[in-house]
């Protein structure tokens, strides 16, 4: 037996063990696996109607998850790499007299090992997949094995990205060209198609359904490879998955090829994960800055400033170096889902299947939604995770307002210019645009005043279970009374 046969092995060996001595470990996975079971058992008949195809939904969803995934990874590989190694193979593996090639054919075998044991959730989402999709054994295994490959390829295909092109500037510029390009080509063929056959969401799933997007690179091959199944076309199905697979194995082959260091590669990015997860164990996971891939920018200060109101003049300053003065990345996603949301919104308001007050409400409700996850990731959020707010010798109203202004900001002009191009291109009245883009920053206050309440009463405590309790909690006593008062 090789050391890496050893290895592998020997570590499920342990892990087995360890987990002999957690009793309480025992009985969750026994519970998760009996509701395996159970999700796997066939149900009654369902009363939804089985004569509906819902192939066009989940060929449309399933191409968005699969690009964001694969945007994430391939955007990850370009900036600060990825790995699937951990410090103890740094200290072990990388130091062993075991060729770098074996070293990397047994991560990749590893990852494979991890991505099959995050697939095997999609098995409570069998009965969905029955009752709602309508898919038989065949697309079940579809949907699961085209999920599985997609991890996989978008994990080797990140590490092999930054491999070869990690020392190298031009090449990371034309990476970052050439993706960023490709996704523009696919929003603006769908903004396009949606102006010429109608803003409904029929033209948008018939916008999937096109056959040039199954020849979107890794994406469009694997949900090529998916439908091909479902549809009973093997021959196709089978044609696109080896496409699939070949792209990350030529990943390999060329890093194998070129003699790549991709020890010295994989090093920072495995320095850099450990160093996360030690945060997040100390619960200090928000306020840790572990991105050494710094934009300059413009440099200078904005305004001076003092006391509680540096906090503001900072986020401008810091705001600034990014491109934009208020605005950021997360703006440019709310203002697209304005605008594409107000070209289906004017079809069907046209046809008579919705009117402008609901088609206003439903936009809002979108766009705060997305609001949510760009409030708590935001920059006052890590601001209560760093030390300074709490040292700055000034009364705590001031350093709230303050250090929160610029989110007030962001979301007021995020939300004139996403609610007036929604109300333009949705034709809504005028009066929608300040009453919703009011509505929009105040509720970002809400979220604000949330995260303050989890983090006063949970403290240091680094709980999702008992945050996300939390939070609904808090919105439903601050956001409940109003919707009552409305309705």
């Amino acid at each position: 037996m090789s050391a890496l046969s050893y290895l592998f092995f020997t570590s499920i060996k342990n892990s087995l063990k360890q987990l002999l001595k957690k009793p309480a470990l025992i009985i969750v996975y026994a519970a998760i696996i009996v509701m395996m079971v159970f999700a796997m058992l066939p149900v009654g008949k369902s009363s939804i109607d089985y004569s509906a195809d819902m192939t066009p939904i989940l060929r449309a969803v399933a191409f968005c998850l699969f690009g964001f995934i694969a945007y994430s990874s391939i955007s990850k590989g370009l900036k600060q790499g990825s790995t699937f190694f951990s410090m103890p193979d740094v200290n072990m593996l990388f130091t062993s007299p075991i060729r770098p090639q074996a070293v990397l054919l047994y991560g990749v075998i590893r990852q494979m090992g991890i991505s099959a044991m995050a697939t095997l959730f999609m098995v409570f989402q069998i009965p969905n997949m029955r009752n709602l999709l309508h898919l038989d054994g065949l697309g079940i295994f579809a949907v699961t094995s085209s999920w599985f490959i997609i991890l996989v390829c978008a994990q080797v295909i990140s590490l092999c990205i930054y491999s070869l092109t990690a020392p190298y500037l031009k090449r990371r510029r034309l990476g970052n060209y050439l993706m960023y390009g490709l996704i523009a080509a696919v929003v603006l063929g769908l903004v396009i198609y949606l102006i010429s056959k109608g803003g409904d969401i029929k033209a948008v799933l018939d916008y999937f359904g096109l056959p040039i997007l199954d020849y979107v690179p890794l994406v469009g091959w694997i949900n090529a490879y998916m439908m091909g199944l479902i549809s009973g076309e093997t021959g196709k199905a089978l044609l696109f998955m080896l496409l699939a697979v070949f792209f990350p194995a030529l990943g390999i082959a060329l890093v194998r090829r070129t003699n790549s260091d991709y020890y010295e590669d994989v090093l920072s990015a495995t320095e850099r994960t450990f160093v996360l997860r030690q945060a997040v164990k100390e619960g200090k996971g928000a306020g840790r800055n572990i991105n050494r891939n710094v934009r300059a920018g413009r440099s200078g200060m904005v305004g001076k400033g003092g006391g509680a109101s540096t906090f503001f003049y900072r986020h401008l300053t810091e705001q600034r170096r990014t491109g934009l003065m208020i605005l950021d990345k997360g703006s440019l996603v709310v203002i697209v889902a304005a605008a594409i949301g107000g070209i289906v919104v004017r079809n069907l308001t046209a046809k008579g299947a919705i009117t402008p007050f609901f088609s206003g409400i439903i936009a809002f409700g979108v766009l705060a939604y997305l609001l949510y996850f760009l409030t708590i990731t935001g920059k006052f959020t890590q601001e209560l995770t760093r030390p300074f707010i709490y040292l700055v010798p000034a009364p705590e109203i001031q350093k709230l307002f303050y250090s929160n202004l610029t989110t007030v900001l962001k979301s007021l002009l995020e939300g004139l210019i996403a609610f007036s191009i929604f109300a333009v291109l949705g034709s809504l009245s005028w009066w929608y645009v300040p009453l919703a883009a009011l509505a929009y920053a105040t509720l970002s206050q809400v979220y604000i005043s949330m995260s303050i309440l989890t983090q006063r009463i949970l403290g240091s405590s680094n709980s999702k279970v008992l945050s996300t309790i939390l939070y609904l909690v808090s919105a439903s006593i601050l956001l409940v009374p109003g919707a009552i008062i409305f309705g």
